[in-house]
C-alpha cells in the first residue's frame, strides 16, 4: 500500500524541483528522500521524475500526481486546522481570472472583511484554462459554460447594452432603427462579437443580425469602453463596466428596445470536494452581492 507520508515527500520534491532541498524542508536526508520517491515510482509503474545530473523535472504523469498531492495536503491541513480552531478564519492566496477592472471594488470590500487572504488576480476576457493557468476562481460571463468538467456557481445576471458617448451621438443624426447603427462607428470586442456582424437580441429573444465592419478591434471590456468614452464609436457593453458612466451621463445607452439581452455570470472552479475555505468563503460572498453584475 503506498504511504501518504511518501506521496507529501514527493510533493515536496516536485514543488522544490530538488532532492536536497526537500530533504532539508522535511528534516530528513537526500539520501532517503531519493530512496522515497524510487519506491514511489516502482508502486505506481510510473516514472514521476526526469533525473539528470544538473537538474529535476516532472513527467506528464509526474505532474497530474503532484496536482492530486497538493490537493490532499491542502485537505488535511485544511481538516486540521478546522479541527483545532472552530473560529478557523480564511487564509492564503486565491488566484482569481476576473473579465473587468470594474469587479476590483467587490473584491476590495472581500479583503476588508477577510484581512488574511491574498488575491492573485488576472485580469482577462478570454476563456483562459483552470488548469492551466493555475486558478482557483474564474468570474465568466456566458450562456452556456464550454467545459463541462469544470463546476458553476451562477452569480447572477447582467445586462448586455448599445452604448455611445453623448458627442460621438451629437456629431450624428438620430439613431431610430438598428439599420442606423450601420452609419456609426463600431467598437468591437473581437473575443466575444467577432469582426464580421452585429448580432442584437430584444428583451423577447429576437435577433438582428447586421453585416458590419468594426471601426476598431481589441480584446478587452476596458480597451472597449476607453474608445467609446474617446467618442471614436459605439460598443455593445455589459452593463456592470459601464453603469457609473451612463449615471454620470458619459456615456448614453441607445436603441434599448433593440439589444437588451441579459447574460449570466458565473463563478467557475475545479474541484468542488476539494475547494479550500478561502475559496468557498469568496463563492459565497460574490452570491450575496448579485447587485454588483447587473
Amino acid at each position: 500500500m503506498i504511504s501518504l507520508d511518501d506521496m507529501m515527500v514527493f510533493a515536496k520534491v516536485a514543488e522544490k524541483q530538488s532532492f536536497t532541498q526537500a530533504g532539508d524542508s522535511l528534516g530528513i536526508g537526500k539520501a532517503r528522500v531519493s530512496q522515497i520517491v524510487t519506491k514511489l515510482e516502482k508502486s505506481l509503474s510510473t516514472r514521476l521524475l526526469h533525473r539528470t545530473t544538473r537538474s529535476l523535472s516532472l513527467t506528464d504523469a509526474g505532474a497530474r500526481y503532484y496536482d492530486k498531492c497538493k490537493a490532499i495536503s491542502e485537505i488535511a491541513e485544511e481538516a486540521n486546522s478546522e479541527t483545532l480552531d472552530i473560529n478557523q478564519i480564511p487564509s492564503g492566496t486565491i488566484r482569481i481570472s476576473t473579465p473587468s477592472t470594474t469587479m476590483v471594488g467587490l473584491l476590495s470590500e472581500f479583503l476588508r472583511q477577510y484581512p488574511e487572504v491574498k488575491l492573485d488576480i488576472i485580469e482577462s476576457d478570454s476563456y483562459s484554462n483552470l488548469i492551466e493557468s493555475r486558478c482557483d476562481i474564474a468570474l465568466r460571463a456566458s450562456s452556456a459554460l464550454e467545459d463541462s468538467s469544470l463546476y458553476a456557481v451562477k452569480l447572477g445576471y447582467f445586462c448586455d447594452m448599445l452604448c455611445a458617448s453623448p458627442s460621438y451621438l451629437a456629431s450624428h443624426k438620430e439613431i431610430k432603427t438598428s439599420e442606423d447603427l450601420l452609419k456609426l462607428d463600431w467598437i468591437s470586442h473581437h473575443i466575444v462579437h467577432g469582426e464580421k456582424q452585429l448580432t442584437l437580441t430584444n428583451s423577447l429573444g429576437q435577433v438582428t443580425q447586421l453585416p458590419h465592419s468594426p471601426k476598431v478591434q481589441v480584446r478587452t471590456s476596458a480597451s472597449v469602453k476607453e474608445f467609446v468614452l474617446n467618442s471614436l464609436g459605439f460598443a455593445i457593453m455589459p452593463s456592470f463596466t459601464v453603469n457609473k458612466e451612463l449615471a454620470q451621463g458619459e456615456l448614453i445607452r441607445i436603441l434599448p428596445e433593440v439589444h437588451d439581452l441579459q447574460i449570466p455570470i458565473y463563478a467557475v472552479y475545479q474541484e468542488k470536494a476539494l475547494m479550500p475555505l478561502r475559496v468557498r468563503t469568496l463563492i459565497d460572498f460574490l452570491k450575496q452581492h448579485e447587485e454588483a453584475f447587473g
